[in-house]
């Protein structure tokens, strides 16, 4: 009985935090361009969300880690935004930035697809110069996600994304097991992790 409720307190707190990192992100994003979600279901101990068409910069990185390919990437996506573009101006980018990770064989790769968002104004963004550098149009998708509010390393990025994977296959929830989305929306921490939902 003891273990049950413990058990019950634990998802409550998570639930709770979760709750919290979701609002600070959307309070940020209510103040600045970046990117909402359209829709939020709170569901569980982790969300899904409904986001719109978007563009975005992304380059490809081999790195060890997660930190290791965020400082490799976005130096490349700040150059672009700099005025490395065909168009040689300042495109506005804005929250979230991050990494798309890869999972072979139930192990997190060391390939990740780092990314930034492009502000809704820019209607036609110019191509980059560097041509391990794109553009990517996003389509209208879901997400089940869970927010976090506080920094971590490498390794506890690593178990959150494992978690929420089991907790996802455990509720049975149609996802893509293949990848998963880390983002942020401030430098405090205030991260997302996501999986794509299919069947939508």
């Amino acid at each position: 009985m003891l273990r049950i409720f413990l058990t019950v307190s634990v998802l409550f707190w998570n639930q709770l935090a979760a709750e919290k990192a979701v609002e600070e992100a959307l309070d940020i994003c209510g103040e600045t361009d970046c990117l909402k979600p359209i829709e939020i279901i709170k569901d569980k101990n982790y969300n899904e969300l409904e986001v719109g068409f978007h563009r975005r910069v992304e380059t490809e990185v081999h790195a060890v880690n997660f930190q290791s390919a965020m400082e490799i990437g976005l130096e490349k996506l700040f150059n672009y935004s700099r005025c490395g573009n065909a168009a040689g101006t300042i495109i506005p980018i804005s929250s979230p930035w991050g990494v798309f990770g890869y999972f072979e064989n139930g192990k997190i790769q060391q390939e990740f697809g780092v990314f930034v968002e492009i502000v809704p104004e820019v209607m036609n963004p110019p191509e980059p110069k560097d041509p391990t550098v794109k553009i990517v149009n996003v389509p209208h998708v879901w997400y089940y996600a869970r927010g976090f509010d506080n920094k971590v390393d490498d390794e506890q990025i690593e178990e959150r994304v494992i978690q929420l994977l089991k907790d996802l296959e455990q509720d049975n929830q149609p996802f893509n097991r293949k990848i998963f989305a880390i983002a942020f929306t401030n430098t405090q921490g205030l991260m997302g992790i996501a999986f794509l939902k299919i069947g939508e």
